[in-house]
């Protein structure tokens, strides 16, 4: 049974699915998340104080989470890119504790783990309620995923509102990092690729092809994902997602290629080389990586990221 204590409040229990209890949301103003030591520590930090603080609950870092468990904690999205954005980050000494990103997931290990995870993160998104949004409640609804190629550790699953509405929204890549259903790649998409493939072994893990997911996020035009009309910029995006009446599909991100940047490999030996060369799912709509495309380059630099978000796709 996963039970889920709301922070601010000692009654209110998600018992888990069908039927969570709720949990009001109240996203929290931007100063009201401590300042970190550096951008890539950002989210280490925030468990870390947390876990630090757990108990003293009028220290000012349970302003910023959401909810928490013994083995993971969800926090509010400092740079929400949309009216509803949590993250679900696994706590260090929990089975998912040393895992930063599903590039790190060996199915052998993790799986089970994973699926307890995707639950917990189900529950919470079904338990996410706020009275004074019941329109934006009906036409959208919330949607679990890992960016393919994350910008921060460890690893955490996002929890967001399908109506991506946000002045936090600047770029096309946090357009397309949450838009694209093959970079933003679900739980039942990630549980499905391991348990399709068969994996078995302690020596494989999960691998995913970055070159083409820096392709997609930098390749595709600005499209709504609901109903396909295309836009010339982020500001006609923004302005047809906010009036785009079509319903999201109900399989959306359920039913995706999201295994064409995802695949297999050999860890590593202590001191080695891989045992053999990636498997590589093909993808046939999918451009070739760019060379000298540097993941960090292309996410933007630490500094900017750190001042205001412009950068980062957490």
């Amino acid at each position: 049974e996963v039970k889920v204590v709301p922070v601010n409040s000692k009654k209110q229990k998600i018992r888990g699915l069908p039927h969570p209890s709720s949990i009001p949301y109240n996203h929290p103003p931007p100063d009201s998340f401590p300042q970190s030591n550096h951008f890539w520590s950002a989210l280490n930090e925030l468990v870390s104080s947390f876990e630090k603080h757990e108990s003293n609950k009028s220290h000012p870092i349970h302003r910023v989470v959401f909810c928490s468990t013994s083995t993971l904690v969800c926090f509010y999205d400092k740079y929400h890119k949309a009216r509803k954005h949590l993250l679900l980050i696994p706590r260090p000494t929990s089975p998912l504790g040393n895992v930063n990103s599903i590039s790190d997931i060996v199915p052998s290990q993790h799986l089970n783990y994973l699926r307890e995870f995707h639950s917990t993160g189900r529950a919470i998104a079904s338990a996410v309620t706020d009275t004074n949004d019941d329109e934006n409640r009906q036409q959208h609804r919330m949607l679990l995923g890992y960016h393919a190629q994350p910008s921060l550790t460890p690893l955490h699953l996002h929890i967001i509102s399908s109506d991506f509405d946000s002045d936090c929204i600047k770029n096309k890549k946090h357009i397309n990092s949450f838009t694209s259903s093959k970079f933003f790649v679900s739980p039942d998409v990630l549980e499905g690729h391991m348990q399709e493939r068969g994996v078995v072994g302690d020596d494989v893990k999960v691998v995913v092809d970055s070159g083409r997911a820096l392709s997609i996020i930098n390749a595709t035009p600005f499209s709504c994902f609901r109903c396909g009309v295309l836009s010339s910029n982020v500001p006609t995006w923004k302005q047809h997602n906010r009036v785009c009446s079509t319903r999201l599909a109900d399989d959306y991100g359920a039913q995706t290629n999201a295994s064409s940047l995802l695949g297999f490999e050999r860890i590593s030996s202590a001191g080695g080389e891989s045992k053999s060369k990636k498997r590589k799912a093909q993808c046939a709509d999918a451009k070739p990586p760019t060379a000298g495309k540097d993941i960090r380059k292309f996410f933007g630099s630490p500094d900017k990221d750190k001042s205001d978000g412009e950068g980062s796709i957490y």
